[in-house]
């Protein structure tokens, strides 16, 4: 029986879908706890990681659902960070506030991203609630361009605002205007695609579900 308290049911069942056994998920969960309450006391992530043995940095590593194994000395701090939090993504770290994540050596893009405020969170659900995965994830990627711009030889295309300012009344005022306007110009060129409607839709979801919190 799975005894953590402190594990959230996404993590679990992330966990469970990536094969870990009961035993293994207690396991996993007992070297967060064991992480975290060595993180309260200043030791940092990467030298948690440092102290651990190959077992556990292999079960970290099963847990997190990586491809190699994890290179300790190659890690940045947030990607560090991040191995130790939950698969459920809900204290994951953006340092640089590029909107990609880094756990371990993958980098995943999240939008919304983890550094927005719970109410952008909960807006982007709503809005998003009767899509299809397909959409949903197509929608991420685009909303985040809208964002972040394209990275090209590792450098973003657009500067990002502060989250403070980005997700301000103000920021989310602009970043609405900016979206409609880009799809009025493509209706224009292209007439009222399918995907033009689900991203008004969205957008208009998504403004009256964000004035709600």
């Amino acid at each position: 029986m799975i005894t953590s308290v402190n594990m959230s049911t996404k993590s679990v069942n992330l966990l469970q879908m990536r094969g870990l056994s009961e035993q293994q998920v207690n396991d996993f969960s007992a070297l967060l706890d064991k992480a975290k309450s060595q993180q309260q006391e200043d030791v940092s992530a990467k030298q948690v990681l440092a102290e651990m043995s190959q077992d556990e940095l292999a079960l970290l590593q099963k847990a997190t659902s990586l491809a190699a194994s994890i290179k300790v000395n190659s890690l940045s701090q947030e990607a560090a960070i991040n191995l130790l939090d939950q698969p459920d993504r809900t204290g994951m770290v953006d340092l640089n506030n590029d909107g990609i994540v880094e756990v371990g050596a993958a980098r995943t893009m999240s939008f919304p991203p983890v550094n927005a405020p719970a109410r952008v969170h909960a807006a982007w659900e709503t809005a998003t609630a009767d899509l299809s995965e397909w959409d949903k994830a197509t929608l991420e990627l685009t909303m985040h361009i809208s964002v972040y711009g394209v990275e090209i030889n590792g450098q973003s295309t657009k500067q990002p605002l502060s989250p403070e300012q980005q997700w301000s009344k103000k920021g989310v005022e602009e970043w609405l205007a900016t979206g409609r306007a880009g799809i009025e110009f493509d209706v224009n060129l292209n007439g009222w695609t399918r995907w033009n409607i689900v991203k008004q839709d969205f957008f208009n979801r998504f403004e009256t579900a964000i004035d709600n919190k």
